[in-house]
């Protein structure tokens, strides 16, 4: 009736449809940019940079070396306007 030639060929979607029926190509499409959405956030969450200039745990790690007597009052502040704090 639709035109079904084998196994996993229909007449809207093609052979290798995954999501059969007359919106399964668009279906289709739309599961796979899903999948490459999640995987591009993901590699993106894996190499994001924890320490970046400016976030809290810069300015935590700086007061506490300070704190600890590792750098001088002259050397936080100069880290300290660089980090914009």
């Amino acid at each position: 009736m639709w035109g079904h030639h084998g196994m996993g060929d229909s007449w809207w979607c093609g052979p290798g449809g995954y999501f059969p029926g007359p919106f399964g190509f668009i279906v289709t499409l739309l599961f796979w940019g899903l999948v490459i959405f999640v995987l591009v956030k993901l590699v993106q969450a894996i190499f994001r940079s924890g320490s970046r200039p400016g976030s809290p745990d810069a300015r935590e790690t700086l007061r506490r070396r300070y704190a600890a007597g590792e750098i001088d009052r002259a050397e936080f502040e100069r880290m300290s306007r660089e980090l914009g704090t």
